[in-house]
Order: C-alpha cells, then sequence, then structure tokens
C-alpha cells in the first residue's frame, strides 16, 4: 500500500506519478496538474524566469527588437479588453536603445503598471506557459543525409572541435581502456539532462551547469569507471537519487534521458555515426571553458576560484574522450544500453 502510494501524483493524488519538477522535486502526472493551483507558484515563477531571461536570445537588430515587441504584444492580445492610455509612451519608444543581451530584466520595468497587472493575470490564469517556447534537442532535428553532404542546410548541431588529436598517438603502452566508451555514456547523460533541465539555454548559465554536470557524472567530478553501458547510466540514476533524496527523479523522465543518448549515440546515420557524441562533447568542453573564463574575471565569484582547477581537469577529461575512435561501434553500445 505504501509502495502504491508513492506512486501516486502528490499533485492531483490521483494518478500514477510521470514526471518530476526540476524546481521543487514534486512528482505529477501532467501538464494539468504541473499548472494546477497547488504548484501555480513554481510553475509560473518557471514560465516568468523563462520569459525574461529567453529574451536574451533575440540578439539587439531592428528585426530581433520587432521580435521581443511582437512577444510583449501577446501578452496584451490575450485580454480583448485591455486598453493602453493614449497618454503612455510607445512601447517599441520605451525599448529603444536597451541592449537586451545584457539588459532584459529591465524590460519588466519598461512595461506600464497596465502592462505588469496583464502579465500578472496571466501568471495567476496559468496562462503564461503559452509565451514560453519549449526548447526542442538538437539531436532529434530531421535532417536528410543528402542536405547534410550538401551543406546547405542550417544545423542546430554544436560545432565540432577541430584538430582532435588521435588518442592514440598520446598513449606510451597499448590501447586505451575498453571502459573508456562507457564513461562517455555516463558523461552524454549528464550533458543531456542538463540540456533539458535548461531548457536549452545551457550555455547561459555556465557555472551552474557545470555543478549540474559534476554532480550527476562521477566519471567527470571523480575517478569513477563504468564496466557497461547499464552501470553508465545506473551511476547517474544514483547521484540523482542522493541527490534529490525523497523526491526522485520519475522513471519516465530517466527514460526519456536514455532515449537522448541513445540518439546521440546513433548519430545522424550511419556514414557518420559519430558526429553527434563529438558535437555533445565539444559542446561540453565550450561549457568548461566559459565556466573557467567567469571564475577567472567575475571578482563576485573569487570566492570559488578554487573550483579552477577541478574544472580544467574535467575539461582535459572530456577533450581525452573526443580523442577516442573505438566509439564508432555505436550499435553494439546502443544494444547493451
Amino acid at each position: 500500500m505504501e509502495n502504491r502510494e508513492e506512486n501516486v501524483c502528490k499533485l492531483c493524488l490521483k494518478t500514477k506519478v510521470k514526471y518530476t519538477c526540476p524546481r521543487c522535486n514534486i512528482q505529477y502526472c501532467s501538464l494539468e496538474c504541473y499548472k494546477s493551483e497547488k504548484h501555480l507558484q513554481c510553475s509560473e515563477n518557471f514560465y516568468k524566469e523563462c520569459f525574461m531571461e529567453g529574451l536574451k536570445d533575440f540578439g539587439s537588430s531592428k528585426e530581433d527588437k520587432q521580435n521581443v515587441l511582437e512577444m510583449l504584444q501577446r501578452v496584451k492580445d490575450e485580454d480583448p479588453g485591455f486598453d493602453s492610455d493614449d497618454d503612455d509612451e510607445d512601447l517599441e519608444a520605451r525599448l529603444q536603445g536597451l541592449d537586451l543581451e545584457t539588459d532584459s530584466k529591465t524590460v519588466w520595468n519598461k512595461l506600464t503598471d497596465k502592462e505588469k497587472k496583464e502579465f500578472e493575470r496571466l501568471m495567476a490564469g496559468g496562462e503564461l506557459s503559452t509565451l514560453v517556447e519549449v526548447w526542442t534537442p538538437w539531436w532529434n532535428d530531421k535532417v536528410l543525409i543528402s542536405e547534410m553532404n550538401e551543406k546547405k542546410v542550417k544545423t542546430r548541431i554544436p560545432a565540432i572541435q577541430k584538430d582532435i588529436t588521435d588518442i592514440s598517438t598520446l598513449l606510451s603502452k597499448g590501447k586505451p581502456s575498453a571502459d573508456l566508451k562507457n564513461n562517455v555514456i555516463n558523461v552524454l547523460y549528464a550533458y543531456c539532462f542538463v540540456c533539458r533541465l535548461y531548457n536549452g539555454d545551457h550555455i547561459s548559465f555556465p557555472i551552474e551547469v557545470t555543478k549540474e554536470v559534476l554532480s550527476i557524472s562521477k566519471v567527470l567530478s571523480g575517478t569513477a569507471v563504468c564496466g557497461s553501458p547499464p552501470e553508465a547510466i545506473q551511476m547517474c540514476f544514483q547521484c540523482l537519487q542522493h541527490r534529490d533524496k525523497e523526491n526522485l527523479t520519475s522513471r519516465q523522465f530517466n527514460i526519456s534521458l536514455i532515449e537522448d543518448v541513445i540518439r546521440i549515440i546513433q548519430g545522424p546515420s550511419q556514414y557518420d555515426p559519430l558526429q553527434f557524441v563529438m558535437a555533445a562533447l565539444s559542446e561540453l568542453v565550450l561549457l568548461f571553458h566559459k565556466t573557467m573564463s567567469e571564475l577567472t574575471t567575475d571578482i563576485k565569484k573569487s570566492a570559488m576560484s578554487s573550483d579552477l582547477a577541478e574544472v580544467n581537469e574535467t575539461k582535459q577529461k572530456v577533450e581525452h574522450f573526443q580523442k577516442e575512435k573505438q566509439l564508432k561501434d555505436s550499435r553494439k553500445l546502443i544494444q547493451e544500453i
């Protein structure tokens, strides 16, 4: 009976649990429950943060500002009875000269009292989520092989580092450990987790995301070695369970992350199976570079300077994985997972 109660949605207390909120860790069964009154404060604050933080993605060009104006206009359009005073300064004029890359938080202060009130009304009604675009993982993009060969298609796949040295040239004795490919799976799981958790905006928060990656992947944060693909995944499960304590990450979410890892290992095609793996590892290296840069230059974070060596060591581990060629047998890896 106890196990049955643990598997029931903590919001409606009726349906089987399917998901876990990444912010408060409460387990729920559906989007309706996620947006319900019991979870309103957490869910709507998340939507508001996503909305305001998402403005950074628009840049500062004329076209980008127009996109922001249209987004803000949607807040008004949600209520047909919403009126704006004729004396109110035009919204476009209020945003004039605003650098959306660095001043996104000031956008809220640029809104009139009526606009703010309407925004809050949407929050209270659970409607703000319609303004937030859910991120689609780049590894799920469908690209025709012919388009890839012709290089005519714009891709969201992270750029792969150039001039990656073959690991065999760096080893004086024999071949690299056969467990190395399993360790990569452990790292990829952590990568997929932070990509999902930050709704694709993980590169914008290097220090925070690096902490998340290290908390999930013991391969990167310590000296753990994975003897098999299942062990690599299970090790990540255990890290999440230890961190979340009573509110464990849902089974469904874990399954979706495993599917993400499999998709990355499969690659875009049998002709280029390593592209997605190398792209993911390259983005992790980029993330760690950004983290090191922030730890080095930001005076406010100077207290964290002791973490610099750890991040640099982690970056070197990922670069080491990039040099490994035994990952090419992706089908065998997928079967073992």
